[in-house]
């Protein structure tokens, strides 16, 4: 009895032994992945921040501005459109839609660099986020460049009918037509 008391603590003291190899290497375990989970976490936080340097990004600056411009190009012509006269009400409301629909158009731009440079909007690395403005820049400089071309041809339309009308008006004082 005394041998078979002396091999249970043996077996005892090996499996105390056992236990204790088991709960270090799941100590060493859990410690690895909540090390990778905290490296995980920090680098999705920091995909979160803005560097300076993108919000202090002349093309993020230079969008809103081409978007004033874009306002003031169609501003402009309704205002000159509806002092001269040339255009059909029809026309006229046409003009008028393109412009708000550009309008919209810009606006959802704006709201997407908002949130392009907006920390903890988007998880975007500083390189997607140069992307993305990059690419709302080119979009908004061809949205500029339509309401310029836009607003140039309603301009030489109504000219055009201008002088039409200036012209049917000589000869109906030269011919004395109807």
């Amino acid at each position: 009895m005394v041998a078979q008391i002396a091999a249970y603590q043996l077996y005892l003291s090996e499996i105390k032994g056992g236990y204790q190899i088991a709960q270090t290497g799941l100590n060493t375990a859990h410690g690895l992945k909540n090390g990778t989970f905290g490296l995980h976490t920090a680098y999705f936080n920091s995909l979160e921040q803005v560097n300076p340097a993108i919000q202090d990004n002349s093309k993020a600056k230079a969008i809103a501005g081409m978007e004033q411009q874009i306002a003031g190009n169609f501003d402009q012509e309704i205002a000159f459109q509806q002092k001269l006269q040339m255009l059909t009400p029809s026309e006229l409301n046409y003009l008028r839609q393109v412009y708000q629909s550009l309008l919209q158009k810009c606006r959802a731009d704006l709201s997407e660099l908002n949130d392009v440079l907006t920390p903890g909007k988007l998880q975007l690395s500083d390189q997607q986020r140069l992307e993305r403005v990059d690419h709302l820049y080119a979009a908004m400089q061809d949205k500029l460049a339509f309401s310029g071309s836009f607003t140039a041809r309603c301009h030489k339309l109504a000219l055009a009918r201008q002088q039409a009308a200036k012209d049917r008006q000589t000869l109906k004082s030269l011919y004395g037509g109807n």
